[in-house]
């Protein structure tokens, strides 16, 4: 007959080595099956942010047609003429000093066929256009060069007067792709001539213009 003592030590190691299973079998549990990979869980990747729009960068040059207004003034007391209309073309060029400011030179060439000969109003400018906003078109433009009022027929003759320019405006550079931009635009033109035989006088020109505009940077 089995002792009490006996009995004791039995019960105890059957609780231990019951103990012991339950364990093993948590663990086996816990364990991803055979031919399974157990994956991480990937890292949260952060959202791009705003990408940044094109500016304004690197050389410029434009090409526009317009419609002009000419009057003139050759008596001071009686102040300018009517406005006549009348198609121009220009030239600009330069280069980006910042965000806010472009500088350049333009020429801008009003022109009215008369019969065999043809009248023209042009202006060499050194011009400077601000920006006020980095992130929009709008600019205001100034300008001052010489002028030149003249009359040219077709056998080659030239006569006119060579005087002062002066010029202010506004226009907007509308963007069509990332060198690419529609360019209208709306321009005072002030002339002012010494003439020892007419006298002194004066021409203005108000000049509607749409042009196209690219530039080498982004």
């Amino acid at each position: 007959m089995p002792t009490i003592c006996s009995v004791r030590v039995a019960a105890m190691s059957l609780a231990v080595i019951a103990g012991l299973t339950w364990q093993s079998s948590i663990a086996r549990a816990q364990q991803p099956p055979d031919g399974l990979v157990e994956v991480p869980e990937p890292s949260p990747v952060p959202e791009p942010g705003p990408v940044p729009a094109p500016g304004r960068g690197g050389f410029w040059l434009g090409l526009g047609l317009g419609a002009g207004g000419e009057s003139f003034d050759f008596q001071p007391s009686i102040g300018y003429s009517d406005v006549l209309y009348k198609p121009t073309v220009s030239f600009r060029l330069g280069g980006t000093v910042s965000q806010h400011f472009r500088l350049g030179a333009e020429v801008l060439t009003w022109v009215n066929p008369v019969g065999s000969a043809v009248e023209s109003l042009s202006s060499a400018l050194f011009i400077a256009q601000f920006y006020p906003w980095s992130s929009a078109g709008l600019y205001l433009k100034g300008g001052a060069g010489i002028g030149r009022n003249a009359v040219s027929f077709d056998d080659g003759y030239d006569e006119g007067d060579t005087g002062f320019a002066g010029l202010i405006g506004a226009g907007y550079e509308l963007r069509l792709g990332r060198r690419f931009f529609l360019n209208p635009s709306i321009d005072l033109v002030g002339h002012r001539y010494d003439n020892s035989l007419t006298g002194n006088y004066r021409e203005r020109l108000v000049n509607f213009g749409l042009g196209i505009m690219l530039q080498t940077g982004r």
